[in-house]
């Protein structure tokens, strides 16, 4: 009975930090399938000389308008318009990880690595922003992704306060 006790005991105990444990897991996944996904499109844009879009996409297979942490796809964007055609190449694509919420303001609904490796949303002025990483346990395990105008991503934590309130 006494043994029984124990390990009923140290199981109330452990399940939550296995529970904690499994959610950084998530979170870490997200955060380096995304920064895979950007080296892989900056080097590629800038050793083929072409533009590359990431866009956020559900389906895998177009930029389909849902948000960024149910998955992106990214794709030669020959045409520049910022869809998957039949003549654009898609280069990758990752799939959202339930529990991690992913938004930025800045790169709504996509960004373009341009053949000199820097950043482009809407126009060559607009080329910096930020993706906000959260999960459900609030801000002080939030983290943020920055992106500066020469292409290369910056993995940041304590993006702020309130930051969890932009992720629900």
């Amino acid at each position: 009975m006494a043994t029984l006790a124990i390990a009923a005991i140290t199981a109330t105990l452990a399940v939550p930090a296995m529970q904690s444990l499994v959610t950084n897991g998530e979170q870490s996944a997200q955060d380096n399938d995304l920064i895979s996904a950007l080296h892989t499109a900056r080097n590629t844009a800038i050793t083929r000389n072409i533009q590359v879009t990431i866009c956020p996409s559900a389906n895998q297979e177009n930029c389909d308008g849902s948000d960024w942490e149910a998955g992106w796809i990214f794709f030669v964007d020959d045409d520049r318009d910022r869809q998957v055609d039949q003549e654009d190449e898609i280069l990758g694509s990752t799939p959202g990880i339930a529990g991690v919420d992913m938004i930025s303001a800045e790169f709504e609904d996509f960004f373009a690595f341009r053949s000199n490796g820097q950043i482009m949303v809407n126009s060559i002025a607009e080329n910096s922003g930020e993706f906000l990483i959260c999960d459900q346990r609030g801000d002080e395990y939030n983290r943020s992704l920055i992106l500066h105008v020469g292409g290369k991503p910056q993995l940041g934590t304590n993006p702020g306060e309130n930051a969890y309130d932009a992720c629900q």
